[in-house]
């Protein structure tokens, strides 16, 4: 069962070509930004790190993480965000590689996508023996993250200026998946690729 790994930046479609893999093809979806919240919860090893490292201060009145105040703690702060990263990275990469071995032995699915948005992270996993990139002209993106999220141009200028450059995804994809027009012409891509 072949494990691929699905990238792009932020509004590339990366979930619409996520949601066609697993309607239409019978692929088994591993989100990490779902599963880092998970185990961000109450009693999960990812929390008990965090409050261990950065104490009880961080937790809002009903004892869970208070995500505002952990973003602000981080935000300028290298060192902090580090170990923040410390605490949450290998035990979402440690899931994932159980959850791929599980599907492996004991699920019907053709193939399984992990998805990330960054390349490092799916490499660091180490499941992955493809990689596809979710290509999207910026412009495109831009309208896109306006319409469904109501992002300002100043919030998408600074998400774009935090992200890797482009060459980065191209350079280090083995296939580019061309979202620019419509989703039939993602599907026909994936059709092909999924054979």
């Amino acid at each position: 069962m072949k494990v691929v790994g699905i990238t792009g930046g932020v509004g590339s479609g990366k979930s619409e070509v996520l949601r066609l893999l697993e309607e239409k093809f019978n692929c088994g979806v591993i989100r990490t930004d779902d599963v880092a919240r998970d185990l961000c919860e109450p009693g999960e090893k990812s929390y008990e790190l965090i409050v261990e490292t950065f104490g009880k201060d961080i937790l809002d009145s009903e004892g869970r993480l208070d995500r505002p105040k952990i973003a602000a703690i981080v935000f300028e702060d290298e060192e902090k965000r580090q170990a923040l990263n410390q605490c949450t990275h290998p035990q979402v990469y440690e899931w994932v590689r159980n959850k791929v071995r599980e599907w492996r032995t004991e699920n019907g699915f053709s193939m399984i996508a992990v998805e990330a948005a960054l390349m490092d992270e799916l490499k660091e996993i180490g499941v992955c023996e493809s990689y596809w990139y979710v290509h999207v002209k910026p412009e495109i993106r831009r309208e896109r993250l306006r319409i469904s999220r109501g992002y300002s141009d100043a919030k998408m200028d600074a998400i774009f200026a935090s992200q890797l450059p482009e060459s980065v995804f191209l350079n280090g994809c083995d296939v580019v998946i061309d979202n620019n027009s419509d989703l039939e012409n993602v599907e026909k891509q994936l059709k092909s690729l999924c054979k």
